[in-house]
């Protein structure tokens, strides 16, 4: 099982619409794929079908999960398109104060939990919320990609030193062969702002380290979000969906998947 990612300690990034695609992409291909949602605003859920009230009630949520050393992860999972588990969260206002006090190894539990899901599935795409708390660390600790969602506006690059300072500590610590890698979102290629931001993506983190790939600002996005849809699976048609699964052939070829690998070079992020 390849995991994947996405954080940015910055809202507003499009990190859970891009998680909510790529996961909902990833299972159209025929892929099993978990999602992870780490982020208790559950916006990610909500997207996948969760009931966000009845989770407040029954607790089987990822967060619950980290917290319980004897669960099993199959029993918070919900069953939510044809190939497509979800890990879900929603809010608690307990948990964030539990999981900092946790003394010994707090980053890795979600690692621990899903050591047992490598046999389920093909990938897993973990959505982290927007702040470096444990619950992000988890994240980065599990994953075998991270991709860092950067949108198009004056404060985009912003933060990012400290972001890509708690990566290098993980992967140094955990994780030394890791991913990591930059996603132009809400990007349009005629707009001057666009290319000025996207140029100086490509100068902070070098071509090789960038996506080709970039996510369009489209309405069509943040509509389907909206109806609890991704648009890879109400327009076939859209930008927006080329370019997700453009995105999907590119990280198959980072991360070395077999088949997409005859297509192109594999690009080693060290």
């Amino acid at each position: 099982m390849k995991i994947i990612t996405l954080a940015n300690h910055k809202g507003g990034c499009a990190k859970t619409t891009t998680a909510l695609n790529l996961a909902v992409a990833l299972a159209a291909k025929g892929a099993r794929v978990l999602a992870v949602d780490l982020d208790l605003q559950g916006n990610l859920s909500a997207a996948l079908g969760a009931d966000l009230q009845e989770l407040e009630e029954t607790r089987k949520t990822t967060h619950r999960l980290l917290l319980d050393p004897a669960a099993d992860y199959s029993e918070f999972i919900i069953k939510s398109r044809p190939r497509l588990d979800l890990l879900p969260a929603s809010l608690d206002s307990e948990v964030k104060t539990a999981l900092d006090s946790l003394a010994v190894s707090r980053e890795l539990r979600l690692r621990e939990k899903l050591g047992p899901a490598t046999r389920g599935y093909d990938y897993c795409v973990i959505d982290t919320p927007p702040s470096l708390e444990v619950a992000t660390l988890n994240g980065l600790v599990a994953a075998d990609l991270v991709v860092i969602p950067i949108e198009t506006s004056y404060f985009a690059l912003l933060g990012l030193t400290q972001l890509l300072r708690v990566i290098a500590q993980v992967r140094a610590a955990h994780s030394p062969d890791q991913f990591v890698m930059a996603l132009s979102t809400i990007h349009s290629a005629r707009q001057t702002l666009d290319k000025q931001v996207r140029a100086q993506v490509l100068a902070k983190f070098t071509e090789e380290f960038v996506f080709n790939t970039t996510i369009p600002r489209l309405v069509a996005v943040s509509e389907a979000t909206a109806g609890k849809k991704a648009v890879v699976e109400i327009d076939s048609t859209s930008p927006a969906t080329l370019a997700f699964y453009q995105l999907i052939r590119e990280i198959k070829e980072l991360i070395g998947d077999e088949q997409e690998a005859q297509t192109g070079n594999r690009r080693l992020a060290k």
